[in-house]
């Protein structure tokens, strides 16, 4: 089976000014190359709602041709656009996910139809997710009843695993959506 990271990138950045949060700089990197190396030796995919003036060669772009759904739209495109099969979808804007979360999800997929992660308050993270082609009928079924919550897509064919019992620390879910967050990381 052919996998993938997928890095949406299609919002509209409007807690950040309206910036395309893939740009963002940390410790003199775009996050978008910050993901890259986070995964390096895995297939990188970008969900976007535009061709971006900065591209990485060693990163797949995928143009979202869909408006107003939300990241929803970009997994189902990067389905449709892609040979891929499973799919662990991430954030623009989660410069300390890393390939070990990957890894430890993907070891326990098997059969299930995706794999999500949940904090001990029992918060589940539909992005740093396995997602499979199996979902994809399901997600477009769910976009037609303008139905666009990641978490509903896991449903009892899905695999829940706890962070805590995982060794998975919170920090490296920590999206950065507003000018705030990113002045405090800087």
């Amino acid at each position: 089976m052919k996998r993938a990271i997928l890095i949406l990138a299609g919002g509209k950045g409007s807690r950040m000014n309206y910036q395309d949060k893939s740009m963002l700089v940390y410790k003199n990197k775009r996050f978008i190359e910050i993901l890259k190396d986070n995964f390096k030796n895995e297939r990188i995919c970008a969900a976007l709602k535009y061709k971006p003036l900065f591209q990485l060669k060693e990163v797949e772009y995928i143009v979202d041709e869909n408006d107003g759904s939300g990241p929803i739209d970009g997994i189902i495109n990067g389905f449709e656009k892609t040979d891929v099969d499973i799919f662990f979808v991430i954030g623009c804007d989660m410069p300390f996910i890393n390939i070990e979360v990957f890894y430890k999800l993907l070891e326990r997929l098997g059969e299930y139809d995706g794999v999500i992660l949940e904090d001990k308050r029992g918060f589940l993270y539909p992005l740093g997710a396995i997602y499979t082609r199996k979902m994809l009928e399901k997600m477009k079924r769910m976009r037609e009843n303008k139905v666009y919550s990641l978490k509903k897509i896991f449903g009892e064919d899905s695999l829940v695993l706890s962070m805590e019992e995982l060794g998975i620390r919170e920090k490296l879910f920590e999206n950065i959506n507003t000018v705030e967050e990113y002045e405090k990381l800087n």
